[in-house]
């Protein structure tokens, strides 16, 4: 094959290639007017179908518009007889109003004239209240200084009780004490037995110590003083004998220490010993 020949067949295979592109071109733009028609006459039924509820719905609506309006008028009608009864009934009032109003100045004019009056008893009663509150608060204070000293007469009714009370405990007490005095033969001079320990007081000797001190069981709570002397008594065989005297020098409520007198002692002082008061004739004396 010449080249002639070449080029009429590759002429021939472009010019089938361009009729086979326009054939698929032409294919695609091809339109089924027979589906197309088909869709037509369904969306016009669809449309005649929605028209006919479109005018039915119209129908109704008049009919509804028409029973309105009717309705309606019937009540403008009715409307119109209550608006004439209404004016009546107005014109009626505007004479009553009138002839109200002739009364209502009336009473304008007594109102005002009571209003008067109202302020001359308003003045009196701004006077009466302010006498009232004057009394008031002078009743008050009569009724605070009242409780005080109804209060003030309790308090001195109590005392005066207590007061009986120990003015009868110390009578009874001042009887006993005279009773006492008069057994034991004393005198009721307190400066006669200054320095002397009370009667009946007893303890124990609980530490000896260096240089003549000693420690006793008993202090102040026993009615102990300083300078306050007592008798040390030892137990032995079933008697009692006078082993010496001490002297308080400082004092505890529950202890005491003291110094053992040498021109008193008999015999050394030993713990466990008793110290108490075994004359008190002798006291006296001295």
């Amino acid at each position: 094959m010449n080249l002639i020949g070449k080029m009429f067949v590759i002429l021939i295979f472009a010019m089938c290639i361009m009729i086979m592109v326009f054939a698929i071109t032409i294919y695609a733009t091809h339109t089924n007017w027979k589906l197309k028609a088909e869709a037509l006459q369904k969306e016009n039924a669809d449309l005649i179908t929605k028209i006919d509820q479109v005018v039915k719905h119209r129908d109704d609506t008049e009919k509804k518009l028409y029973a309105e309006i009717t309705r309606r008028a019937n009540v403008i009608a009715t409307l119109q007889t209550q608006v004439d009864n209404l004016t009546a009934t107005n014109n009626e009032l505007i004479a009553v109003n009138d002839k109200l109003g002739n009364e209502r100045q009336k009473n304008i004019d007594a109102v005002v004239l009571s209003g008067q009056n109202m302020e001359k008893l308003r003045q009196e009663l701004e006077g009466y209240r302010k006498d009232f509150r004057e009394a008031q608060k002078k009743w008050a204070d009569l009724y605070s200084t009242l409780v005080a000293k109804i209060d003030e007469a309790h308090s001195l009714a109590m005392d005066l009780a207590a007061f009986k009370a120990i003015g009868i405990q110390l009578e009874k007490d001042y009887r006993n004490a005279i009773e006492v005095l008069r057994k034991h033969k004393l005198l009721p001079q307190p400066e006669l037995y200054s320095g002397v320990p009370p009667q009946g007081v007893r303890g124990l000797i609980t530490q000896v110590r260096p240089k003549g001190w000693v420690e006793i069981s008993i202090g102040s709570d026993s009615g102990l003083q300083k300078g306050h002397q007592l008798d040390v008594v030892r137990t032995l065989s079933g008697r009692s004998m006078l082993v010496g005297k001490i002297s308080i020098d400082s004092l505890q409520p529950d202890r005491a220490a003291a110094i053992i007198l040498p021109e008193f002692r008999r015999a050394t002082v030993q713990v466990g010993d008793r110290v108490e008061v075994i004359s008190i004739n002798e006291f006296t004396a001295k």
